[in-house]
C-alpha cells in the first residue's frame, strides 16, 4: 500500500481531463499509479509531464537504447521497482533483449554489452551516486558521445534518480495491468 493514497477518481474537471489524456497514452494500462500519486498536486503533475515527455518521445539525440540502459540502471542503483518494471517494456521496444535486461546487474561479466554500453552503466552508477569519478568516466564517454548526448544522458540519470526518490519512499506500487505483462522473475533482475 502506498504511503500516499492513489487518487483513483479525480476530484476536479481539470484532473478528470488530465486523466482522460493520460489514459489514452496506454489504454491497456490506464492512468499510471505514478500519475495517481502526483495527482495530489495537479500543477506539479502537469509541470513534471512537460519536462519528462521529451525525454521519452523524441526530444533527445541520445540513442534510446542507451537511455533505457541508464534508466534501468538508475532503477537498480536506487532500488526502484516501479521504474524498473515500467522500463522493461520500453527497453524491449527500443531493442534491448530480455537477456540483456536480465544481465544488466552483472554487465561487466556479460558478453551482451558493448564497450559503450559498459561505459554508460559505469557513468550511470557514478552519476547516480554523485561519485568523484563521474567526471573522468564522462570524459571517457566523449569517445562515443557528443557533448549534447552526454548532457542528455546526465539529465536522464538525474531525472530518473529524482523520480526514484519519489517512488521508493512513497511505496508507489507497480500497476497491476503492467505487472501481468512482465517476464517471470523480473524482480530478480532488480
Amino acid at each position: 500500500m502506498p504511503v500516499i493514497p492513489l487518487v483513483d477518481e479525480p476530484g476536479s474537471e481539470e484532473l478528470r481531463e488530465l486523466y482522460d489524456r493520460l489514459s489514452q497514452n496506454m489504454p491497456e494500462i490506464g492512468v499510471l499509479n505514478i500519475f495517481k500519486v502526483m495527482a495530489h498536486n495537479p500543477q506539479l503533475l502537469r509541470g513534471w509531464l512537460r519536462m519528462a515527455t521529451p525525454l521519452l518521445v523524441g526530444g533527445l539525440t541520445l540513442s534510446p537504447r542507451l537511455r533505457e540502459i541508464a534508466i534501468l540502471r538508475v532503477a537498480q542503483v536506487c532500488g526502484s521497482e516501479y521504474e524498473f518494471a515500467h522500463h522493461i517494456r520500453i527497453a524491449q521496444q527500443v531493442g534491448l533483449s530480455e537477456d540483456e535486461i536480465a544481465s544488466l546487474q552483472n554487465y561487466d561479466e556479460s558478453d551482451r554489452f558493448s564497450d559503450l554500453d559498459r561505459a554508460v552503466v559505469r557513468y550511470t552508477d557514478a552519476a547516480a551516486n554523485i561519485s568523484s569519478d563521474a567526471p573522468e568516466i564522462a570524459r571517457e564517454l566523449k569517445r562515443w558521445l557528443s557533448d549534447r548526448e552526454l548532457l542528455e544522458l546526465s539529465f536522464c540519470v538525474g531525472h530518473w534518480g529524482m523520480l526514484a526518490r519519489v517512488l521508493v519512499p512513497l511505496e508507489v506500487p507497480v500497476d497491476d495491468a503492467l505487472e501481468a505483462t512482465l517476464p517471470e522473475g523480473w524482480r530478480e533482475w532488480l
